[in-house]
């Protein structure tokens, strides 16, 4: 199977990796395939490994693009993007990008899920979609914001925002419940990460064929910073505030409807039915993956 580089020159961590990238796909023999040249579709081969130097949002453009025929394709993934909460939950994040390269090209891959997103046209993602205040806070984290700030872009501007929240009215339509309440925003996860590192669901599993979802109650702003840090240090929470549920499917109806950031890109006006497309991908993990 032929390997190629998928270079995105607009992530965050590409400028510092760029250099050893190219030196090391000219050692190699890999092609380079830049993908801000061109329309993606039409840049791509009809099968092979492709390495993926990005992040979330990257992995699932190139996911996107060859969706029809995905069962041709292996993905590895160098994450040089701002927040790369998939890279976490895959054990990818923090080495070397020499290792991270050998691993891209060379280790065996494993078969994990993708969420299917319906709302009158198809879509997937690899990793989550945050609705409400998640997706406001990636709407307004800017380029040179991910530039300067890697993953703490999303923090400032989270904190910024947290007086200036929404409550919305949600139904959530489960495989066996159905479920109203009101939120700030919601997580529905594949992977355990969003936002830079922010474990919004723990305990999920890429290839368990369950979607994890997370809301967020509305609270006076000193209790959802303490429900925050309860979250990131794996504290015990009240069930009663954050609610977490697990289905294969949901579909998700909101009154004002929610900003969405799908896999770190936004979407505005979004209610949708998301659902798990059991093993659909075929992607290089680490070691000690937490999510598999």
């Amino acid at each position: 199977m032929k390997t190629y580089l998928l270079a995105n020159s607009k992530s965050g961590g590409w400028d510092r990796v760029k250099t050893q990238l190219a030196t090391l796909a000219d050692a190699t023999g890999i092609e380079i395939i830049h993908m801000d040249q061109g329309a993606l579709e039409h840049s791509l081969p009809d099968s092979g490994r492709l390495v993926v130097a990005g992040g979330d949002g990257t992995l699932s453009r190139v996911v996107n693009a060859v969706a029809e025929k995905l069962d041709r394709f292996e993905f590895a993934l160098l994450p040089t993007g701002t927040g790369n909460d998939l890279a976490r939950s895959l054990d990818l994040y923090g080495a070397p990008i020499e290792d991270d390269w050998q691993r891209a090209i060379s280790s065996p891959t494993t078969t994990i899920d993708v969420i299917r997103v319906t709302n009158g046209r198809s879509l997937y993602l690899l990793n989550a979609a945050t609705g409400g205040f998640g997706g406001m806070v990636s709407t307004d984290v800017t380029t040179d914001d991910k530039r300067r700030w890697g993953a703490m872009a999303y923090w400032l501007t989270a904190f910024s925002k947290l007086t200036s929240l929404e409550e919305s009215s949600i139904r959530l339509e489960l495989d066996s419940e159905t479920i109203e309440l009101k939120t700030l925003g919601l997580g529905i996860a594949n992977g355990c990460y969003v936002g830079g590192g922010f474990p919004v669901a723990p305990k999920a599993k890429l290839d368990d064929g369950l979607l994890d979802i997370t809301t967020v109650p509305n609270l006076p702003t000193i209790e959802l910073l303490a429900a925050g840090v309860d979250f990131m240090l794996g504290r015990e929470h009240d069930p009663n505030l954050v609610r977490m549920f697990q289905s294969s499917r949901v579909r998700v109806i909101a009154d004002p409807t929610m900003p969405y950031s799908l896999d770190g890109e936004t979407m505005q006006g979004l209610d949708a039915l998301f659902e798990v497309v059991s093993g659909a991908l075929q992607i290089v993990a680490g070691e000690n993956p937490v999510a598999l």
